[in-house]
């Protein structure tokens, strides 16, 4: 087995379904199936099932994700150690909670070269379980994530504020609703979150407080539990607009408090590279309304 090969395997797992991680890895689905055959072939055993409605793992399947989750953490956190040793304080860790930063990484990329030229950025996806990602602790430098969490010790920039839509099953009749209400979808087998998340975090998008449906880490774990076990999930708004799946429908959800977009870093770190990346994404965030707004007037 080799790192790529697990990072197209986690992909599929997360997904559900080989043509949404084929576009998630930016690559095309032919070769990305041959190489999941090719694992399951490596390893002796079926690591899916495969149906009409996507892929779900076997009980192989689902020992393989959670060893190559630590594996690619392992091998994540060897490469980012090589890095500072070789450039020092002049690599900035960013973590990213889904796809905050998916509309605006071009431009703030740009930014932040032009202001810091020698500096290098290492990417942290992170997971469900920690919406800083391990910030408090010193494990990246500044997220890119979604309210509400405990905001103790940290700086906090507003991007964008959201309304929260609730993922359900297409057919289910919730589904038939406009919108929905808390006590809606305050169902048995709606998603639970991990154990230890952080307590506002955990208030606010689990639907349920029973927890007693399926844990899931990942949008794409959220969204496999909808579509395969009518498990109810909370999504931000522009995780509704761009993940369309057949077979999910989004609700608003009229009574929850709307969750914000924003920038996140330690109070005391005086870091040159984070103030220099806040910044960046700042500016490219006020150019990009600006332009919005010229269009809108314009058309």
């Amino acid at each position: 087995m080799d790192l790529r090969g697990l990072r197209y395997f986690v992909t599929v797992a997360e997904e559900g379904n080989v043509s949404r991680a084929a576009r998630r890895l930016h690559m095309s689905q032919p070769p990305l199936s041959q190489r999941i055959r090719e694992l399951e072939t490596e390893l002796g055993c079926e690591l899916f099932v495969r149906g009409p409605k996507g892929m779900r793992l076997t009980p192989a399947g689902e020992v393989l994700l959670e060893e190559a989750r630590l594996l690619l953490a392992g091998a994540d956190r060897a490469k980012e150690r090589v890095v500072r040793q070789v450039s020092g304080a002049r690599v900035l860790r960013v973590g990213v909670l889904g796809p905050g930063e998916a509309t605006l990484s071009k431009p703030v990329a740009r930014a932040f070269a032009r202001s810091r030229p020698e500096a290098a950025v290492v990417l942290r996806q992170g997971d469900l379980s920690d919406p800083t990602m391990g910030l408090t602790a010193g494990a990246v430098d500044v997220v890119i994530t979604w309210t509400p969490f405990d905001v103790t010790g940290l700086a906090v920039r507003a991007l964008q504020e959201e309304g929260c839509f609730a993922a359900v099953a297409s057919d289910s009749p919730l589904a038939q609703q406009t919108s929905l209400t808390r006590h809606d979808i305050d169902r048995p087998g709606s998603v639970q979150l991990p154990a230890g998340a952080d307590a506002l975090w955990r208030a606010h998008w689990q639907p349920s407080a029973t927890g007693d449906g399926p844990e899931v880490r990942s949008l794409g774990e959220c969204l496999h539990a909808v579509l395969w076990q009518g498990s109810i999930a909370l999504v931000p708004g522009s995780v509704a607009r761009r993940h369309t799946v057949e077979g999910i429908a989004y609700r608003p959800v009229v009574d929850l408090p709307p969750t914000r977009l924003v920038l996140a870093w330690r109070r005391e770190d005086r870091s040159p590279l984070v103030a220099a990346y806040v910044e960046a994404f700042s500016t490219a965030r006020d150019k990009g309304s600006a332009a919005h707004r010229e269009g809108v007037v314009r058309t």
